[in-house]
């Protein structure tokens, strides 16, 4: 009787079928997580929609498909404007400094704080590592402040975050910005002689 030798099972073999499956759940994951999000935004339309009259106008900030739109009490759209939202990209500042950010727009129910005109914008520590500069060691540093790179107007809805204005409109339409949502010239001044202090800011 010829007795015939095992072969030794290679890994990869062992290995295929948990590979297969895991494979299978990234791709259910991803396509769970897309569809979980068309829900919530559906969700908030929806619960507005519901709401046959609201106490106040409001503003939509639709981070997916870059729209601004300010709605009446009726849910009547006052205006449509095209902005430009988080890049929803990580950025790790040097391994000295120990930090880093997550640049994306706040999803939720938040309201307007206030609104300014000329605004100067107080430049965070990360503009100045992105920017390879030295971060200044005092808060009264004048290169920290800079004029003009907001626009005309800022409607705050978060200590940090606002609608502002741009300078480079041809990115409009884009996720490209660090948290806040850019409109143009035109849009921003109807918001900010439109929109009152208060008024709900939905994002989603």
């Amino acid at each position: 009787m010829t007795r015939f030798a095992r072969r030794p099972v290679k890994a990869v073999t062992l290995l295929r079928p948990f590979l297969y499956l895991l494979c299978l759940f990234l791709l259910v994951a991803a396509t769970s997580s897309a569809a979980d999000e068309d829900i919530r935004h559906r969700s908030l339309l929806d619960q507005l929609a519901a709401r046959q009259r609201v106490d106040t106008p409001y503003i939509v900030i639709d981070t997916r498909g870059n729209r601004v739109l300010l709605r009446d009490r009726e849910h009547r759209v006052l205006r449509d404007a095209v902005c430009a939202s988080g890049a929803a990209r990580r950025f790790e500042g040097p391994k000295a400094y120990k930090h880093n950010w997550i640049f994306s727009t706040p999803k939720g129910r938040f309201r307007v704080l206030r609104k300014v005109a000329d605004p100067i914008w107080t430049r965070p520590e990360w503009d100045f590592l992105e920017a390879g500069e030295e971060i200044p060691v005092f808060a009264e540093d004048s290169r920290r402040f800079q004029r003009g790179i907001l626009g005309s107007y800022a409607i705050y809805f978060l200590k940090d975050i606002m609608i502002h204005g741009t300078l480079y409109e041809v990115n409009l339409g884009k996720n490209i910005t660090h948290g806040c949502v850019r409109v143009d010239e035109q849009d921003l001044s109807y918001l900010y002689e439109n929109v009152e202090t208060g008024w709900p800011v939905y994002v989603f």
